[in-house]
Parts: C-alpha cells; sequence; structure tokens
C-alpha cells in the first residue's frame, strides 16, 4: 500500500454559509420556528446508471416517532438525484415547526411509480422501497429548530450506499440516508495528483470519522452492503483530480483514496487499491484533521 500525504492548502471560515438564524429572546426552544429540507446525494459506484429518481408526495418531519408536520405536493415531486452532487441540493421546501428536537423525516413515496434507475441505454428499472408509499423512505438524525429562527436541513441520501443490486439483479433503496444541519457542518473541497492516478479510470475520496476506518472494509462486500460500508461521505474526483466532501458535521475526519478500474464486459467499475490518507500540519505528520462548521478546509493531495 503506498503512502499519500497532503498539504492543507488552506483553511477558509465561509461567511453567510449557514442561514440558521435565532431572536434574541432567552427562551429559544419555546415558541415557533420553521426549517427548510433539500436533497443531496454521492455518486453511485455504477457507471451504466445515469440517473436514479424519487417521485414524492409527501415529506413528513417525525420528533420521537409521531409526525410534527409535513410538506406536500400537489403533484409528485419527481427528481434524479444524481443530478444533485458536490455541495448542489434539491430543494424540497419549508414548513414551520414548534421549537424543540427533531430525530426523521419521511419521504412518502408515490404509490404508482416510487422511484426507479434509469441507465444509459435509456432503459429503466424499478427500485425496491419497502414501505415507501406508506411509512416512508426513513432518514435519521438529530437537529434542533428555534424559536423565531430558520434551520436548513440537507437529506444526504448518498446513493453509493443506499443503493444496492441484489443476487437477483433487483435494485433495493437502503435506509442508510442522513440528515445533517448546515449550521453545524463545514466541507472539504481538494484535489488529488491525477499524474500518479493515470492507471484508473475513476478515483473516489471516502471520509472516516478518527479511528473508524477498518482495512477490511475495502473487502468485497456481503450481498446487500457497499465497499467502505463504514464512510460518512464520499466524493468522486474529476478528471483533473478535483473533489468536494460537502455538508461533514463538524468532528475530526481521516481519508481513503481509492482506484477504480473499468471493467469492459458489464461496464462497470471495479475495485483496485485503497490508500489512507495522511496530512502534514505545520510540519506534522497526522493521519486525521478537524472540519469545523461553517468552513471550508482545502487539501492538495500529492503520491510520494
Amino acid at each position: 500500500m503506498k503512502t499519500i500525504k497532503t498539504l492543507i492548502a488552506a483553511l477558509i471560515v465561509t461567511t453567510g454559509f449557514v442561514l440558521t438564524s435565532c431572536d434574541d429572546n432567552d427562551n429559544e426552544m419555546s415558541g415557533t420556528g420553521s426549517a427548510s429540507f433539500e436533497a443531496t446525494d454521492a455518486a453511485v459506484d455504477a457507471e451504466n446508471i445515469s440517473g436514479v429518481y424519487l417521485s414524492v408526495d409527501e415529506l413528513q418531519v417525525i420528533a420521537n416517532g409521531k409526525v410534527k408536520n409535513t410538506i406536500t405536493f400537489e403533484e409528485p415531486e419527481t427528481f434524479d438525484l444524481m443530478a444533485y452532487q458536490n455541495g448542489q441540493t434539491k430543494f424540497l421546501g419549508q414548513t414551520d415547526l414548534d421549537a424543540g428536537s427533531y430525530d426523521e423525516v419521511r419521504l412518502i413515496l408515490n404509490s404508482t411509480s416510487q422511484a426507479w434507475v434509469e441507465f444509459t441505454d435509456n432503459t429503466t428499472k424499478q427500485i425496491s422501497v419497502p414501505s415507501g408509499s406508506t411509512s416512508g423512505y426513513k432518514i435519521f438524525g438529530d437537529f434542533e429548530v428555534l424559536a423565531n429562527g430558520l434551520s436548513e436541513i440537507v437529506l444526504d441520501v448518498d446513493l453509493r450506499k443506499a443503493l444496492v443490486k441484489e443476487g437477483n439483479g433487483d435494485f433495493k433503496l437502503r435506509p442508510t440516508a442522513r440528515l445533517v444541519s448546515k449550521a453545524n457542518a463545514g466541507s472539504i473541497q481538494g484535489k488529488v495528483d491525477m499524474d500518479d492516478m493515470q492507471d484508473a479510470d475513476k478515483v473516489v475520496v471516502y471520509a472516516y470519522l478518527e479511528g473508524t476506518y477498518n482495512e477490511a472494509e475495502q473487502n468485497e462486500p456481503a450481498e446487500g452492503r457497499t465497499r467502505f460500508e463504514g464512510s460518512i461521505n464520499s466524493a468522486v474526483a474529476t478528471a483533473t483530480g478535483n473533489f468536494t466532501l460537502a455538508f461533514m458535521p463538524e468532528g475530526k475526519y481521516e481519508l481513503i483514496v481509492a482506484k477504480y478500474k473499468e471493467n469492459q464486459l458489464n461496464n462497470e467499475v471495479e475495485f483496485e487499491s485503497s490508500t489512507k490518507v495522511e496530512v502534514e500540519i505545520n510540519g506534522s505528520v497526522m493521519s486525521a484533521f478537524n472540519v469545523k462548521a461553517r468552513s471550508v478546509t482545502s487539501l492538495l493531495i500529492d503520491i510520494f
């Protein structure tokens, strides 16, 4: 396994990154606030998939298993999740909520056509979403709504983990998506030196909370699971090596860079190797670095 060293080129604290606000009232948890909801994604592994569509009738906001408010669409809100990557989002709506803590959002899918995959040859295949049109596709994560405040919440579906192909060839959408509050999230923007990746058809960067990565995760996964299962987020590097890991909860992270090669027979990319990134900060080399809320951490990744 090669060693990758990286330099942190810049740490930029962005202003205006978050719109969450509240008044000066001492009792921020009493009264009414509001929350807006957006959906985002990370790329799927299969190269022959051109789109992954959801058709949503309703968005429910949940606290302790109880529906507190809903956003209902006059017509099903149908959109391609793969169109919203690298920090781009699909706005789903905004609703008033009692100030307090919430822990779940459910997307109630259209009963006629819940979700489907579109392939590069323009054919489609339905995706199984258990109880998708009844109890809904469930997305978990804690967030707060403050009195007279606006909380911006991102539904990070991350199709790389959520969308799996079963042994019979059918697709299933797993409930692995996460809720992220923009107020508590930052992002990582970086560039991999592609001169050292010339034999790769695809380069993916995975982010793990410090100490959670296990090398066994690069092995062939069990059916219904994915490689690098424990990663918080992932991003495909562009042809020039640029990548963005958006909506990262504040914390200390490690990065894994993986190389993939295309299999011409099945038109899919296959895992080849992975390397754990080492970060050089002020002359000290370490495997983890901090991501702060409302900030962008910029990395230049070179292979030595």
